[in-house]
């Protein structure tokens, strides 16, 4: 006898806007197996709700700040969506910390999904869920989310089926405008050769450790410029980034634009103009990825192999150093355990990326 399938269902997106991206081919997927289910994605983050807000996979977008939230007010948000009598919780991979799983504990009345971790497997109570997979340690977090979503499709007896595993985010016409209308007026036009930029990243839990040194992205911007003299290049800046991208930006000529939009559908848009696009390992990167943008990923302590553009144009630049990747999901912040200063990241060469960018640029060009 199957059981009674979910009606109101609950996304937990509450890690970084990457990984809610890369949750959404598991989301279409968990679409497709309840087609009739009223699903609602909780962010903990604004941009995140954002970028999900246009998805056609969910019926609603909310956001609440958890991550500044004191935990009087965490719980009273959590039990209220328990009264709103959700029938599934789903806390998407990664979120390896005690706290999510409370949430997701607390928010439904009968069915809780997630991932057993293969660090920190008891602090983090997983046993509080009640549809479980463990993490593989190998595969793409995309891969990891659609597990999760086979493993609730085969609790309540549906079959799964196969389909391709593609990120989807959505760019509504006036995004796509305001793209174009901007670029416009800064003379860039659809036949201008464009390289786009992200060089920094949170410094939550230090991942900013992770990032290629400022003056390698002046220097690869400069040596770009000579190599493309009609190319214009975007620098995708967000709080955080401020004080780098400027230092970068002083270094070079007016070719160089600092893009400074918090709407991130907006800033998507520009985004998806660009010819190439060199990142760190960050959230941008993979919204880079889902609106098509040929990718130049540069990894260092975290793991390439989990975390790689979902997408094939993409190219990875990587240090093969014995003791990377170091970094693994846990309420742990980054460090280098073997006490080389981010070697992964310093040893990464301007030749090897600007290589890497020749690589990816339309044969044209």
């Amino acid at each position: 006898m199957s059981l009674p399938q979910p009606q109101r269902i609950l996304v937990f997106c509450l890690p970084g806007i990457g990984d809610a991206v890369q949750f959404t081919p598991a989301l279409a997927l968990l679409r497709r197996l309840l087609p009739a289910a009223h699903i609602t994605a909780v962010t903990m983050f604004r941009g995140t709700a954002d970028v999900l807000e246009t998805n056609p996979d969910l019926n609603e977008v909310r956001h609440f700040d958890f991550f500044h939230a004191k935990l009087p007010a965490a719980l009273r948000y959590t039990w209220a969506l328990q009264r709103e009598g959700f029938d599934l919780a789903i806390m998407t991979f990664p979120a390896n910390r005690l706290g999510y799983n409370l949430v997701n504990f607390l928010a439904a009345r009968r069915w809780r999904a997630a991932h057993r971790y293969r660090h920190q497997t008891w602090r983090n109570a997983w046993f509080l869920n009640n549809i479980t997979v463990t993490e593989t340690g190998n595969l793409h977090n995309v891969e990891e989310n659609l597990r999760l979503v086979r493993a609730i499709g085969a609790r309540f007896g549906i079959t799964v089926p196969d389909q391709p595993a593609q990120l989807k985010v959505m760019l509504t016409a006036e995004d796509v405008a305001y793209g174009d209308s901007y670029l416009a007026g800064q003379a860039i036009t659809p036949a201008t050769l464009l390289f786009g930029f992200h060089t920094y990243s949170s410094m939550f839990k230090n991942m900013h450790r992770k990032c290629w040194d400022k003056d390698n992205f002046a220097t690869l911007i400069r040596r770009l410029g000579a190599a493309h003299p009609g190319a214009r290049f975007l620098i995708f800046s967000g709080p955080s980034d401020e004080e780098t991208n400027q230092y970068i930006a002083g270094q070079l000529d007016d070719r160089v634009l600092v893009i400074r939009e918090s709407n991130l559908r907006r800033a998507m848009a520009m985004l998806k103009r660009c010819h190439v696009f060199v990142s760190n390992d960050s959230g941008l990167l993979h919204l880079g990825a889902a609106v098509g943008a040929p990718c130049v990923a540069l990894y260092g302590p975290t793991d390439w192999r989990r975390l790689h553009p979902w997408t094939d144009r993409h190219v990875v630049v990587r240090k093969d150093l014995p003791c990377m990747p170091c970094f693994y999901y846990s309420s742990r912040p980054l460090s280098c355990p073997a006490n080389l200063d981010y070697a992964c990241m310093r040893d990464i060469t301007v030749d090897e990326v600007f290589a890497a960018v020749e690589r990816l640029l339309p044969v044209n060009r």
